[in-house]
């Protein structure tokens, strides 16, 4: 319920009865390893950096969890390579009886549909394991494609690859751990980099996300899956083709740059309201007054606690979720407990009840009405020089996206 919309592909190719490495694209903090743990059949171990195991309390939670600390130099501890390599020795016991070791081979989160160079950990895990004995093992990659990295209730998109084979792989090259290195993170970069959204030029970053929308529009009977592969296919071209980047740093910068002015969420831009739209806000208005009644202090203390105390904000959907699963049963419990106190008739107790259940329909209430409001707020100005340029300007985008021969 934290996403709008989720859409796992291709999870009939998570490897049953063999042991399996998954990596994957880290982008999204906690939420990463949370959203790969629910999208696969199989339990996960994970290695995760060891800092979050400071504490012994949350150490050992995460132990429980199957999760094992991994070392690096900006922890500065004496015995670095040594606890590493019980680590190690650990994923290697656990592959041996098929495990799913889980790893983000980039080494750190950040915002950006973006692969960082990998780090060295995998091809060490990879070889390691191989060596320890570990047999039929292949390397499975997943892509994951949020909509928004800060706001909850966008869209997810969860793709399998295909997967790697090490026993090959290291049969080939292992008297030569160097080149073993290169070729498994080459190998795992490119197979990331075919199930992700990268953008590897950083002068035109911006300026091809802010296609998408506009791809979107476009192509407006496509489902998720075929938007995230139509989009996959225009920025992978745009990132290789130097020619066009002229035209994004140029007409497509000035466009958004003109939007932002202007406050255009172009998520929500539209040229029309249908009536089911205007239906859905007056019928949808009682669930949302009664979901703000109730669950609005937690809304607030939430919000409070992610922009005040997280400091990352990359933590802040994490700390999200974490708080709206753990603590809103027990604050409707709490809710309930003092109507009861003050007598309250059967009816008003059952408010508790009731308040999730308008909180889901107030949802897609909420989204609707903040699309009526830009709409309202956009016709009462579609006669300015502005917002007329920028209109043009749109239009000429999406033209020239149409000659692009990006699916060929």
């Amino acid at each position: 319920m934290f996403f709008r919309k989720v859409v796992i592909r291709n999870k009939h190719k998570i490897p049953v009865d063999r042991p399996v490495i998954i990596v994957a694209n880290h982008q999204n903090a906690l939420l990463d390893p949370v959203v790969l743990c629910v999208s696969s059949r199989r339990q996960l171990h994970w290695l995760t950096r060891a800092d979050v195991f400071k504490n012994k309390r949350v150490s050992a939670f995460l132990h429980r969890i199957n999760m094992m600390p991994v070392y690096r130099e900006r922890d500065r501890v004496a015995d670095l390579h040594d606890r590493n390599n019980a680590i190690f020795n650990e994923c290697y016991r656990r592959m041996q009886q098929n495990a799913i070791i889980g790893i983000f081979p980039e080494g750190t989160h950040r915002g950006k549909k973006q692969l960082v160079p990998l780090k060295k950990g995998l091809a060490r895990l990879v070889i390691g394991a191989y060596e320890s004995g570990v047999r039929n093992l292949c390397i499975l990659p997943v892509g994951l494609d949020y909509e928004s990295f800060y706001e909850p209730q966008q869209d997810l998109m969860v793709t399998f690859g295909d997967v790697i084979e090490v026993e090959s792989l290291v049969q080939a090259e292992l008297n030569n751990h160097a080149k073993l290195h290169s070729e498994i993170t080459r190998l795992v970069h490119a197979a990331l980099t075919g199930v992700m959204i990268h953008v590897d030029s950083e002068d035109v970053y911006s300026e091809i996300l802010s296609l998408k929308p506009l791809l979107d529009e476009l192509h407006p009977s496509d489902d998720l899956a075929s938007k995230f592969d139509r989009f996959h296919a225009l920025a992978k071209y745009l990132d290789a083709h130097e020619e066009h980047h002229h035209f994004l740093n140029h007409e497509v910068n000035d466009f958004r740059t003109l939007g932002h002015q202007l406050h255009i969420e172009e998520h929500r831009y539209t040229t029309r309201i249908s009536a089911g739209r205007w239906i859905g806000l007056i019928a949808g208005l009682p669930f949302a007054l009664l979901a703000a009644t109730v669950l609005w202090p937690m809304q607030l203390f939430v919000e409070r606690f992610v922009h005040t105390v997280i400091k990352d904000t990359l933590f802040r959907n994490s700390i999200r979720i974490s708080f709206w699963t753990f603590l809103t049963p027990i604050y409707l419990i709490l809710v309930w407990l003092v109507l009861k106190w003050a007598g309250a008739s059967n009816l008003v107790q059952l408010i508790p009840v009731a308040a999730p259940l308008a909180g889901l329909i107030t949802l897609p209430w909420w989204r609707n009405t903040k699309r009526i409001a830009q709409f309202i707020r956009l016709h009462r100005m579609r006669n300015s020089e502005t917002f007329v340029r920028w209109s043009a300007m749109r239009t000429q985008i999406k033209q020239w996206i149409q000659t692009l021969p990006y699916q060929q």
